[in-house]
């Protein structure tokens, strides 16, 4: 009888053992917690977690380097534009310089004289241009643009500086051959 007993045991274990339709310990149960030790399920998920937790770790890694990456370049255009800005600036003192000049021409020349009003209507339209510029690198620094486009965009500036500063040199020259 007590071999009766302990068999239905074991089989009525047995039996819902088999029921268990999960090795997941927290929705199946000890008896399924048991089934998954026992065929490896267990270890498998473990061991799909620690895969996971790998691929997190090597994306954060790749984020962390691009963040880095952008931080640099971030540095280096806030550093271009700031060079730029004082190429600017520095142009400003020259043309304030040149403004000065002209005007001493124009009380030596007379108010009168057709080529110091060209000579100040041309000063005049390059003070234009650099206040422009210096709204287009206000506007660059502000801007959210991605790399290429603020890279090209801070060449586009350059060139138009340079641009302005060869007017200034042409203007220069007037002034020079107006002062003799």
């Amino acid at each position: 009888m007590k071999r009766m007993t302990l068999m239905v045991a074991v089989m009525g274990t047995l039996g819902l053992a088999g029921c268990a339709t999960t090795t997941d310990p927290h929705e199946g149960g000890l008896l399924g917690g048991i089934q998954g030790m026992g065929s490896g399920a267990y270890d498998q998920r473990v061991q799909e977690r620690e895969d996971r937790l790998e691929q997190l770790r090597q994306a954060q890694q790749e984020l962390q380097t691009e963040r880095e990456d952008l931080e640099a370049r971030k540095t280096r255009q806030r550093r271009e534009v700031a060079l730029e800005r004082e190429r600017l600036a520095a142009l400003d003192r020259d043309v304030t310089g040149l403004s000065r000049q002209v005007e001493s021409l124009s009380d030596r020349h007379g108010e009168e004289d057709q080529r110091v009003q060209a000579l100040q209507t041309r000063l005049d339209d390059l003070r234009g241009r650099m206040n422009t510029q210096q709204s287009a690198l206000d506007a660059l620094e502000g801007s959210g643009m991605g790399d290429a486009e603020t890279d090209l965009r801070r060449r586009q500036l350059e060139e138009q500086r340079n641009a302005l500063r060869e007017e200034f040199d042409l203007l220069m020259e007037l002034s020079l051959d107006l002062a003799r």
